[in-house]
């Protein structure tokens, strides 16, 4: 009986309906006091959590886990689930101690080092960040852990560097709009505003509400001196952020257009 809810919450959780595999998973939980139906099914609503974006909830359950030590696989993902868990948590300390107990049990873990570098560059550890991420490339090559690379070039100033690995990463995989976003970022960091509006207007084809897109296209127009559109731009992008509640980069927006010549 056991069994058939875990492989019924396992079903529903490749469906992507999480809310209904957490029921599941919740009932096993509740009938089983211990045992490893119990932590499959304690790690499996843990993960659901984490895609839901409540962390909180997922690392409750992480914590109720009880696996034998000779458990080494199992007790190196449940590390590496309480990493990228205090990792949405914006825990970035204990993050990166989580995220070292797993390497000591899962060395060949690409996701790994991937999220770790995660937790390094928001803890201000570029370098390490760049190491991890050279780690997890030379285990598994994937476009997203590259353009982490790309950004990690860019916030470090290596602005040359993260231009061609965006041009290689849209060489295939044209259709990424982030990824036309980041290297037109890159462009306007250089003072190359011409090559910063083709790559937003493209990011903008794809994606027309990226607001980052939006908002640095009219930054862009802003440096080239075409007031009209910049303006129209920059408020659209205002909007965006306000509404989303992202208040820093709303306040910035508000700096630049107060810059903008009268018309």
């Amino acid at each position: 009986m056991v069994q058939q809810l875990l492989n019924q919450a396992a079903e529903q959780f490749s469906k992507g309906d999480y809310p209904a595999a957490i029921a599941i998973w919740t009932r096993i939980i509740d009938a089983v006091p211990t045992g490893d139906a119990r932590n499959q099914a304690l790690n499996g609503r843990a993960k659901s959590y984490l895609i839901l974006s409540q962390p909180g909830l997922a690392l409750i359950d992480l914590q109720k886990s009880d696996y034998d030590v000779k458990e080494t696989a199992k007790l190196g993902e449940l590390w590496l689930l309480t990493g990228i868990t205090r990792l949405q948590l914006k825990q970035y300390a204990e993050s990166i101690l989580a995220f070292n107990r797993a390497e000591k049990l899962l060395p060949a873990d690409a996701s790994l080092y991937s999220n770790r570098a995660v937790a390094f560059q928001s803890s201000g550890n570029l370098a390490a960040a760049r190491n991890d991420l050279l780690k997890s490339l030379s285990l598994k090559q994937t476009m997203s852990t590259y353009y982490n690379l790309a950004v990690l070039e860019r916030v470090s100033g290596n602005y040359v560097t993260c231009n061609k690995i965006l041009t290689q990463i849209i060489a295939t995989q044209p259709s990424y709009a982030q990824v036309y976003v980041q290297r037109g970022l890159c462009s306007a960091l250089q003072g190359n505003h011409d090559e910063a509006l083709t790559d937003m207007l493209k990011a903008l084809k794809l994606d027309p509400g990226n607001v980052e897109a939006i908002q640095q296209l009219g930054l862009s127009l802003a440096a080239k001196g075409q007031v009209s559109g910049a303006r129209q731009a920059l408020e659209k992008a205002a909007a965006l952020r306000l509404a989303a509640g992202q208040i820093e980069e709303y306040q910035k927006i508000l700096n630049a257009m107060s810059r903008l010549p009268s018309q």
